[in-house]
């Protein structure tokens, strides 16, 4: 996949304000997934929980570019000062 889905990104972004995380949102939507974008779905959604703490619409198209380009320095950097806020806003 070149670019997240629409129809990925609202089923992944739902389940994990159904279910708390990524990687049970996959789950939650694994059924309504095209079968081509489950494994990449899937990573991504591990990524997210374990590097970064959450994701948001506002966020997830710059975080997926993060996890297509791990050798993007900019990108990264924009994905870590993001998983540093989230850390600090669950320390609340």
């Amino acid at each position: 996949m070149r670019n997240l889905p629409v129809y990925a990104k609202t089923l992944i972004l739902q389940g994990a304000a159904v279910t708390g995380s990524f990687e049970k949102a996959y789950f939650y939507s694994e059924e309504r997934l095209k079968l081509q974008h489950a494994t990449e779905l899937y990573q991504f959604c591990k990524w997210i929980d374990s590097r970064i703490g959450g994701a948001s619409a506002y966020n997830i198209d710059m975080l997926y570019a993060a996890f297509k380009n791990p050798d993007n320095t900019e990108l990264q950097a924009i994905a870590n000062e993001l998983a540093e806020k989230i850390k600090q806003l669950k320390k609340i």
